[in-house]
C-alpha cells in the first residue's frame, strides 16, 4: 500500500481529519511561569530553552554540555544543565534536572528521560496528556474527542425483572440522527440490541439460566455526539462488528413460543373401565370375602361329566 501525502485511513479518517501532524503541547508552568510544553516520545533527553531560563532565573551550569541531533539531522550543543520544577495540571509538581539550549516554537521539550518516571502518556486519538491517576490535560489546538455530556439510557422500571433465556424491552427517547449517534454495551449474562422501527427501543436479552435483575443504575446505552466517542469501556457502534457478534448471542438465546412443540394429553390406546369413586370405608372382613370369591375356580358347564364307578 503506497501511502501518499495528506491521505488519511482508518480511524484518522473518520473521526479526526483535520488532525494531520500536530504535535503534543500543553501548557503548563515552568519555575512557576506559564510555558509551552512539547512532550515528544521520540526525544531521548529534555532540553529547556536558554532564553526562557535566563528570564525566569535558572541557575545554569555550563560546565556540563550535550551533543543533540535535531529532526533534520543537524547536531548542535546545549548550553548547560540545570534543575528545574515543572507544574501540570496545576497541582502536580515535578522537580528535575535538564538540559538548556535554543529551542523555537516552545519554551521545553520534555523526552523519555521525563515522561517515564512522570508516568505521562500520551493519546494521540483523545488529544490528551494522561497524568497518573488518569488526570488529563488537553493538548493544544486539539478539541475533546471523548464527549463530556452524554444521555445515558437506563432501565425505567426499577428493578428489571428478565427471566432465563427472556427478553425485555426498554423504552428509548429518540435524538437527532444527524447530530447524535446510539451507542450500546452488555453485561456478563444480558446482551443490550436495537429494535429499529417507527418507535425504536432497546431489547434486553437474558442469555443465563438464572433470572436476571437490573436496577436503574445499569447502563444499558448512551446517545453521544457523532463526533466524539464514549470515554467508557464497553460501549459500541451500532451496526459495528462486535454488534453483530452480540446479535448472535442473542439468536443463539431466543426461544419463539410459536415454535415451541404442544404435547397433548392423549387417553390410553386400550379401553379403561370408570370407577366410581369410593365414598365409604371398606372393612377388612369384606375385602377377603370379595377375594375369595373372585379367586374361586369356575365350573365346567359343558364337556364330558366324570362317571362315578
Amino acid at each position: 500500500m503506497e501511502l501518499l501525502p495528506g491521505q488519511k485511513r482508518g480511524y484518522w479518517k473518520y473521526h479526526a481529519p483535520e488532525k494531520w501532524f500536530r504535535q503534543a503541547k500543553i501548557r503548563g508552568k515552568l519555575e512557576n511561569h506559564p510555558a509551552v510544553l512539547l512532550l515528544d516520545s521520540g526525544a531521548e533527553v529534555s532540553i529547556v530553552d536558554t532564553t526562557f531560563a535566563r528570564e525566569v532565573g535558572c541557575l545554569i551550569d555550563t560546565s556540563m554540555t550535550q551533543e543533540c541531533v535535531g529532526i533534520r539531522d543537524e547536531t548542535y550543543y546545549t548550553v548547560g544543565r540545570a534543575r528545574h520544577k515543572v507544574t501540570l495540571a496545576g497541582n502536580l509538581v515535578y522537580f528535575f534536572e535538564a538540559w538548556v539550549g535554543d529551542l523555537a516554537g516552545q519554551n521545553a521539550i520534555l523526552g523519555m528521560d521525563f515522561m517515564v518516571p512522570a508516568g505521562i502518556r500520551l493519546d494521540a486519538g483523545d488529544g490528551t496528556v494522561c497524568l497518573p491517576d488518569e488526570v488529563r490535560v488537553q493538548m493544544l489546538e486539539r478539541r475533546p474527542l471523548y464527549g463530556t455530556r452524554t444521555n445515558l439510557i437506563m432501565p425505567d422500571t426499577p428493578p428489571l425483572r428478565i427471566e432465563s433465556y427472556r427478553d425485555r424491552d426498554v423504552r428509548l427517547r429518540s435524538r437527532s440522527q444527524d447530530r447524535h449517534e446510539l451507542w450500546v454495551t452488555r453485561g456478563k449474562s444480558w446482551v443490550t440490541t436495537l429494535v429499529d422501527g417507527r418507535s425504536p427501543y432497546l431489547r434486553v436479552t437474558n442469555l443465563s439460566n438464572a433470572p436476571l435483575a437490573l436496577d436503574t443504575h445499569t447502563k444499558l446505552g448512551m446517545w453521544i455526539a457523532k463526533d466524539q466517542l464514549p470515554r467508557e469501556y464497553g460501549f459500541v457502534r451500532i451496526g459495528s462488528r462486535k454488534y453483530q457478534e452480540w446479535q448472535n448471542l442473542v439468536y443463539e438465546a431466543a426461544i419463539d413460543n410459536e415454535d415451541a412443540p404442544h404435547v397433548k394429553d392423549l387417553t390410553p390406546l386400550p379401553e379403561r373401565r370408570q370407577y366410581q369413586p369410593p365414598k365409604s370405608i371398606l372393612r377388612r372382613g369384606e375385602i377377603f370375602a370379595k377375594v375369595a370369591v373372585n379367586t374361586a375356580r369356575p365350573v365346567a358347564k359343558y364337556g364330558p361329566q366324570p362317571t362315578m364307578c
